[in-house]
């Protein structure tokens, strides 16, 4: 089913069950936004605002505060993975409409995932031993949805916005959890 979202070119987008903050101030965001809080409406992140047939993040708003008159900051928490069919730019903001992306195939087991994360946490801490500026991820969400646990190590370890749009593109769960395992696999053997 195709949905109408209000779009959001923030130039980047986010992996399921991510939490993000973005700073608006732009007047058109600002009204988007505004819209989206008194219609308690998600809408959906992109990374253009004129390129049919790209993936989007589709968030909704955790909190925001104002700043001033001419400035938010709203956290957002990306709900779904969607796919634009059309764009719209004519009104007081882009909206666009999207598909929902579906995953296909098995998730990895539940043993996979506890390695994959137990060499995410040996990537980073390489990491910052080697003096990156990053922070040590907090594992919280402890889950039995195996695809949302694969998500959240997604989101958890850092990457190119190149490496980010090949595992948010990728619909089949195996073929997403090896690209982010050989990933991390690469991060290991790596000198910094």
């Amino acid at each position: 089913m195709i949905v109408e979202f209000p779009l959001f070119g923030a130039g980047i987008n986010y992996f399921p069950y991510e939490i993000s903050v973005l700073r608006i101030f732009e007047p058109r965001y600002l009204l988007l936004i505004g819209d989206s809080i008194k219609n308690n409406q998600s809408f959906c992140v992109s990374k253009s605002l004129d390129n049919i047939g790209q993936i989007v993040s589709e968030v909704e708003i955790l909190e925001h505060q104002d700043i001033s008159n001419a400035e938010q900051v709203v956290v957002v928490q990306c709900m779904n993975l969607r796919k634009v069919k059309n764009i719209y730019l004519d009104d007081e903001y882009p909206k666009a409409s999207c598909e929902l992306i579906i995953d296909v195939g098995l998730p990895p087991t539940e043993d996979e995932l506890i390695v994959l994360q137990e060499d995410i946490k040996r990537s980073m801490g390489k990491m910052l031993e080697q003096g990156l500026d990053i922070e040590l991820p907090i594992f919280e969400i402890e889950t039995e949805n195996r695809i949302m646990k694969l998500w959240e190590l997604t989101s958890k370890i850092p990457m190119t916005d190149e490496t980010r749009t090949k595992l948010i593109e990728e619909v089949d769960i195996k073929k997403r959890y090896k690209l982010l395992n050989n990933y991390v696999q690469k991060i290991k053997e790596m000198k910094f």
